[in-house]
């Protein structure tokens, strides 16, 4: 087994790292002007020197460093003479601070990395949605050193699993514990959100699509067992099918939850409330952010007062997203859950079922995810507030 996991770049975890099968670490700057897999506000504060620095550092534990060039959309900016030499300074600099692997989720962008950047190995990213053997292939065909699955859809789909494994020859990768919505509907339009979220342009970005799925499993439960996580103790099953390559989710989350999370995955097995490995916030101590964030992503791009969007900045500091919380509102006890829990979905295409007329996930739900009851009508309170604030303008103040 091989773990990819994220980075948080606190020295400290690093020779902790070393101690299980972490093979690489993956990152980038907050903001580039290629763009990424999350808005800029989510970014660790990260200098030049502090990347050269924290590369250097893995290197003399073993770990290579992945930097994320995965943005879905470049807005065009890529057939511009601009763009062509900005992005060639900046694959010449990451050669010089010795990185030698990238993430890419656009075709164009792999072939031009092979063509003036040979060395790099390069890893398809999961904006690419490779989820067939001929999006595969195609990626393989076209130099793809490795390729991250659409692993939000596909990691319980068996059959596809092992019809892409078999199809191709490089490195497949799936992504371990996500949260995210079963075949999301949200997908495309969050994905390229995002990218012009993290490419420097200055339009502000309100994450709609991560509000708007948070609060849908809150309404239903089942949703936290309908995403398509792996457990640690289902690891061998995915290795048995030729799966060594596990991707760790969050970003610029606090160490111990970091280690935590490599440590399940790396034990293959983690007892307790699988929401602690599973959701991307309700982190007991604060990330480090960029000095004046909320000023900077925030308030000036609106130009309106804080006063005016204290519904969302309430919101989100309830829910425990971008700031620390003490409490843990939401439980998915893994003791709950059965241990023969994935052979229900062994020849199933859950893609093409009604849940409605399945309800295994439903069941399972019922016994294994606790949410607090006040904590749940006070978050759906205040979720449909900014939504119905965000569909009629009245947060920008249009009336």
């Amino acid at each position: 087994m091989r773990l990819t996991v994220a980075a948080n770049y606190d020295p400290d975890v690093v020779p902790q790292l070393q101690q299980y099968p972490v093979t690489e670490v993956y990152g980038k700057f907050p903001v580039d002007f290629v763009g990424g897999g999350r808005p800029s506000y989510m970014g660790t504060p990260l200098s030049e020197a502090d990347l050269r620095h924290y590369v250097s550092l893995l290197g003399k534990h073993g770990i290579a460093f992945n930097y994320l060039l995965n943005s879905s959309c470049q807005g065009n900016r890529e057939w511009t003479r601009r763009f062509q030499k900005k992005i060639t300074s900046l694959l010449g600099s990451l050669e010089q601070w010795g990185i030698s692997s990238l993430t890419v989720s656009t075709p164009f962008l792999l072939e031009l990395i092979k063509a003036r950047f040979p060395r790099f190995h390069v890893k398809v990213g999961i904006y690419a949605q490779v989820d067939t053997v001929k999006r595969a292939k195609f990626w393989e065909d076209l130099g793809a050193d490795a390729i991250n699955l659409e692993s939000f859809s596909i990691n319980r789909d068996f059959s596809r699993l092992a019809a892409i494994r078999r199809a191709v020859r490089c490195d497949l990768q799936l992504i371990a514990n996500h949260p995210c919505l079963p075949n999301c509907p949200l997908q495309y339009y969050h994905q390229n959100g995002i990218a012009h979220s993290s490419d420097g342009s200055k339009n502000i970005f309100i994450d709609y699509c991560f509000l708007r799925c948070s609060r849908m499993r809150l309404e239903d439960p089942s949703l936290f067992i309908k995403s398509a996580w792996i457990r640690p103790e289902d690891l061998p099953t995915y290795e048995a099918m030729g799966y060594g390559t596990f991707k760790l989710l969050e970003r610029n989350m606090p160490s111990e939850d970091l280690l935590k999370r490599v440590k399940a995955y790396s034990d293959r097995r983690f007892e307790g409330n699988l929401a602690e490995i599973l959701l991307p916030y309700g982190f007991k101590k604060p990330v480090k952010r960029q000095r004046f964030w909320m000023l900077r992503h925030f308030i000036k791009p609106w130009q309106v007062s804080l006063r005016r969007g204290r519904k969302i900045l309430d919101l989100i500091k309830s829910q425990g997203m971008l700031f620390a919380t003490a409490d843990s509102p939401i439980r998915i006890d893994s003791a709950a859950i059965p241990a023969d829990f994935l052979e229900s979905f062994q020849g199933r295409d859950c893609a093409m079922r009604d849940c409605n007329e399945c309800r295994y996930c439903e069941r399972i739900a019922e016994q294994a995810v606790h949410i607090d009851p006040t904590f749940r009508e006070q978050s759906l309170g205040k979720y449909k507030d900014v939504e119905k604030s965000m569909a009629t303008g009245s947060l920008w103040m249009l009336d």
